[in-house]
C-alpha cells in the first residue's frame, strides 16, 4: 500500500506527532518544554543493525566479499540513537541496540518481549527500528501465490533438503509481538525491501534485501503464543500496531549510500536529519514532503515514503508531551577546555556540505530552551572530519557543556566546485579508460568507482545500467516511472541519476566514441554541476533572513499549498504561526483547472534583493524576470535589474505579478523552484545572467543561457555581502568563499 499525495496532506499530522512535532506548540514557551521533561511516561527503544552477514543467509554473488556487502546498518542505528537521546531527551538506559552478530531472530524477538513489552505501560511509548536486508518468502503449506515479509537477521538461513526450515525474522511475528501491547503508543521504522532485486547495487547505491524468494517451512517460535504468518506485506502493513514507516524507491527497494566517510540507509538518514532540523511550530504537512525531497536529491528520482499502519486511521500522537531540542545541525559530544577543543556529531547537517567541513566552517552553540532570545558565547571551527563526528577547536570553552545543539553559521566551499561522476563498472576496460582520460581533462569533474562516495551522476551505456532495471522482479513500478523496454533502448553512451536512471536527452541514436560522447556531454554536464551549485546555497535552518516561500491558488478561492520558509529567524524570534498559516494545507493535484502563484514574503524589517530560479527536468535552469519599466529608453543593464529586485521589509513579491500572465501546476511536477535572498544585489549573478543569447521577459521565466557561470557568480555575489559579517577574513585562503548565515536565504519548494 503506497499512499498519494492525496492521502499525505490528510495523513502527516499523525507521523508528526509520532516524533513530537505538534503544531499546539509555542517556540517561546519555556513552561511548556519544561513540563515535557517532567512528564512521567518513558519511552523505550529497540534499534536493530545488522552489517556483517554471513553467505549462507542469502546467497551473495561471487562479486561480492562474504559479510562485507552492507555497511551502513550501524550507522543508522548511531543515527537514531543520537536522535532520541539528543532530540526527545531519552534515556539511555531506555534504549538497547543489537548490532550484528547479536541480531539473531530470537534474541530480536526475546528482547521486544523483554525490554518493550514487558516493561511498557500504558501513556509509554516504544520505538523499533530495523536496518539490514529484508526479503520475501513462501511457505509450503501457504495459499499458492503468497509471499510474506521477512526481515534476515545474523542467523538467517537460506532452506535446504535437509532443512528446510526458514530461519528468517517474520514480520508478523514483531507485529503480534507489538500488537499485544495495550495503551502504548508504537512506531516501527524499517529500513529494508521486502522486494527481492536481483544485483546487489542500483546505479551507486547498495540493495537492502535478498534477490530470491525461497521457500520453506514455518520455524518453531520462541513463544509459542506466536501464530504462524498469514498476512501479505500489504495486508500486514495495513495492520501494523501503531505507526509504521519504509521507505518506497524505486521499484520498492530500499537504498544504502556512501557518503563523507560513511555509510546509512538513505531513509534513515533522510528521516533523523529531517527531525533534527524540524521545529514543533512548523506544519506538519510537509515534513515528509521534505524526506521525499531530500531522497530524491540524492537519488536523482522521484521518492515517496511510505507511511502505514493502524495510527493513521486513529490519528492519534506519539511521544505526546515529549518535546523535542532545538532545530539544529548536531550535538556537542565531548569538551576539552585545556586543549580548546570539542568533538561535535553532525547527523544534521545537510549531506552535501560535509565534503567542505574541513575548509573551516563555524558553528555556534544554542540555547538548550528553545525560544531564548540569549545565545550561549563562542564559536566551533571545525578542523577534521570523521564520519559524523567534526573536531572542532572553540572559543569560550567554560560556557559549552556537553549535549548543547549546535546550528551552523558559517559554511565555506573551495572557488571551484567539482560535479562528481561514477563509471558504469560494466564498461570494458578500454573505455573506462578512454572515459577517464576524457573526463579528466575537465577541471570541474572528477570521477569515482561505484560506492565510494556520494555521486552526482554516472557515465555509461544504456544497454547496461537500465538492463538491469528489467531483470528485477520486485513490485512493478507505477507507469509513469516506467523505464523503456529493453529492446528500445538507446545503444550508445549517456548519462544517469545516481540510483541508475536515464536523464533525458543524454544518450546518442547511434554509437559513439567514449570521447566522442563526453564532449558531446559537456553542456549537460555543466548544467548538473550548476544545479548541484544552487542546491548547495539552500540554508533554511541556519539562515537569519526571516523569508517565506510559498505556493498558492490564484483568487477567488486563494489556498495554501506549499510552504517554505526559514527556521532560526522563528526560533530566535519566538513568533508563530498565525491562524490563517495553520488551516490544513490543499493538495497538488494535476488534474486541478487552478491557476497558481508563488509568494516569496519578507517578514523583516530590513529589505532585501531576490532571484527566483526554476531547475527543470533536474538541469535546465530558469530565472524570472520581474516586471520592471521598459519604457522606451529606459537602460534595462543587469546592474539595473539587480537594483531593482528588492524585496521590501515587511512586504511580498508573488509570481505571476501581471494580471495577464498564467501559471499552470503541471510543469512544477518536475520543477524545483529556488528563492535566493540576500542583503546586497545580485549584480554578478545578473551580469553572469546577461549573455547576448538572453531574451528578458517581463514576469515571466527566461532560460538561463550558461547555468554554470551564472551559480558561480551567484556564490560569488553571497559571499561578498557575507564579507560584512566576517570576523576573521583574514584565515580565509584565497581559493575559498565564506557564506554567512546572516547574509542570505536560499529557499526551496
Amino acid at each position: 500500500m503506497t499512499l498519494g499525495r492525496r492521502d499525505f496532506l490528510q495523513r502527516l499530522s499523525a507521523v508528526l506527532a509520532a516524533l513530537g512535532v505538534t503544531d499546539g506548540w509555542l517556540v517561546g514557551q519555556t513552561t511548556a518544554y519544561q513540563q515535557a521533561l517532567a512528564d512521567g511516561n518513558r519511552c523505550l527503544a529497540l534499534l536493530v543493525g545488522i552489517n556483517d552477514y554471513p553467505n549462507s543467509t542469502w546467497q551473495t554473488p561471487p562479486t561480492v566479499e562474504k559479510g562485507s556487502f552492507l555497511k551502513g546498518a550501524l550507522t543508522d542505528i548511531e543515527l537514531q540513537r543520537e536522535l532520541l537521546i539528543n532530540r526527545f531527551n531519552v534515556v539511555p538506559q531506555d534504549i538497547v541496540t543489537l548490532a550484528n552478530a547479536d541480531a539473531t531472530v530470537n534474541r530480536i524477538l526475546e528482547t521486544v518481549q523483554g525490554h518493550l513489552v514487558a516493561q511498557a505501560k500504558p501513556g509509554d511509548t516504544v520505538v523499533f527500528h530495523f536496518s539490514g536486508l529484508g526479503s520475501q518468502v513462501h511457505l509450503i503449506d501457504s495459499a499458492p501465490g503468497l509471499s510474506l515479509p521477512t526481515l534476515i537477521a545474523a542467523d538467517s538461513h537460506l532452506p535446504n533438503d535437509e532443512v528446510p526450515v526458514l530461519q528468517d525474522l517474520f514480520e508478523e511475528s514483531l507485529a503480534q509481538l507489538l500488537g499485544s501491547l495495550r495503551g502504548v503508543k508504537v512506531l516501527t521504522v524499517i529500513d529494508a525491501s521486502t522486494a527481492p532485486y536481483p544485483t546487489v547495487r542500483r546505479g551507486n547505491f547498495r540493495v537492502r534485501s535478498r534477490p530470491t524468494v525461497p521457500t520453506g517451512i514455518w520455524p518453531a517460535p520462541f513463544d509459542p503464543q506466536l501464530r504462524e504468518p498469514t498476512k501479505s506485506w500489504q495486508k500486514l502493513a495495513t495492520d501494523w500496531p501503531g505507526l509504521l514507516l519504509q521507505p518506497q524507491m524505486a521499484d520498492a527497494i530500499a537504498l544504502e549510500g556512501t557518503w563523507s566517510g560513511f555509510s546509512a540507509g538513505l531513509f534513515t538518514y533522510a528521516l533523523t536529519q529531517q527531525i533534527w532540523t524540524t521545529l514543533p511550530s512548523q506544519r506538519q504537512q510537509w515534513f515528509i514532503h521534505r524526506i521525499d525531497r531530500k531522497l530524491s536529491a540524492w537519488t536523482g528520482s522521484d521518492q515517496a515514503t511510505q507511511l502505514l499502519g493502524q495510527q493513521l486511521s486513529q490519528r492519534q500522537g506519539l511521544m505526546t508531551g515529549r518535546l523535542p531540542q532545538p532545530a539544529a545541525d548536531g550535538v556537542v559530544n565531548t569538551v576539552d577546555t585545556v586543549n580548546r577543543s570539542a568533538i561535535v556529531w553532525l547527523g544534521g547537517l545537510p549531506s552535501a556540505l560535509l565534503p567542505y567541513c574541513e575548509l573551516g566552517m563555524r558553528l555556534q552553540p544554542l540555547p538548550t530552551l528553545p525560544g531564548l532570545a540569549s545565545m550561549p558565547e563562542g564559536i566551533l571551527v571545525v578542523k577534521t572530519l570523521e564520519g559524523l563526528r567534526a573536531k572542532a577547536t572553540l572559543t569560550n570553552p567554560k560556557g559549552l557543556p556537553v549535549g548543547a545543539p549546535v546550528i551552523e553559521i558559517e559554511r565555506r566551499f573551495p572557488k571551484e566546485i567539482a560535479l562528481t561522476i561514477v563509471l558504469d563498472p560494466a564498461l570494458e576496460r578500454i573505455e573506462r579508460v578512454d572515459a577517464t582520460s576524457a573526463l579528466s581533462s575537465m577541471s570541474f569533474i572528477t570521477t569515482t568507482a561505484p560506492g565510494e562516495k556520494s555521486a552526482d551522476c554516472l557515465f555509461g551505456k544504456s544497454s547496461s545500467i537500465l538492463n538491469q532495471a528489467h531483470r528485477s522482479t520486485a513490485t512493478p513500478a507505477p507507469a509513469d516511472a516506467a523505464s523503456p523496454e529493453p529492446d528500445t533502448l538507446p545503444p550508445g553512451y549517456g548519462l544517469f541519476t545516481p540510483d541508475g536512471s536515464l536523464i533525458s536527452g543524454t544518450t546518442a541514436e547511434t554509437e559513439e566514441a567514449v570521447k566522442t560522447a563526453v564532449t558531446r556531454l559537456t553542456g549537460k554536464l555543466r548544467s548538473l554541476l550548476a544545479v548541484k551549485m544552487l542546491r548547495l546555497t539552500a540554508n533554511p535552518i541556519a539562515s537569519r533572513l526571516p523569508v517565506r516561500l510559498l505556493l498558492e491558488t490564484q483568487a477567488p478561492n486563494q489556498q495554501l499549498l506549499l510552504l517554505e520558509e526559514t527556521l532560526r529567524s522563528r526560533q530566535l524570534s519566538g513568533t508563530d504561526l498565525t491562524q490563517s498559516e495553520r488551516l490544513t494545507f490543499g493538495t497538488l493535484n494535476r488534474d486541478r483547472p487552478d491557476q497558481y502563484q508563488i509568494r516569496l514574503m519578507n517578514s523583516g524589517v530590513t529589505d532585501l534583493h531576490y532571484l527566483l530560479v526554476s531547475v527543470i527536468e533536474k538541469s535546465r535552469l530558469s530565472v524570472y524576470c520581474p516586471p520592471l519599466d521598459m519604457s522606451e529608453g529606459n537602460d534595462l543593464t543587469s546592474q539595473a535589474i539587480a537594483t531593482d529586485s528588492v524585496l521590501p521589509g515587511g512586504t511580498a513579491i508573488q509570481y505571476p505579478k501581471m494580471p495577464d500572465s498564467t501559471f499552470a501546476l503541471q510543469p512544477l511536477q518536475t520543477t524545483e523552484v529556488f528563492a535566493i535572498t540576500t542583503t546586497q544585489p545580485l549584480l554578478k549573478t545578473w551580469k553572469a545572467i546577461r549573455t547576448p543569447e538572453f531574451r528578458y521577459q517581463g514576469d515571466r521565466w527566461a532560460t538561463v543561457p550558461e547555468p554554470l557561470a551564472m551559480t558561480q557568480a551567484l556564490l560569488r555575489d553571497l559571499s561578498q555581502a557575507s564579507a560584512a559579517f566576517v570576523e576573521d577574513a583574514e584565515t580565509i585562503p584565497d581559493h575559498v568563499l565564506a557564506l554567512r548565515s546572516e547574509a542570505w536565504a536560499t529557499l526551496a519548494l
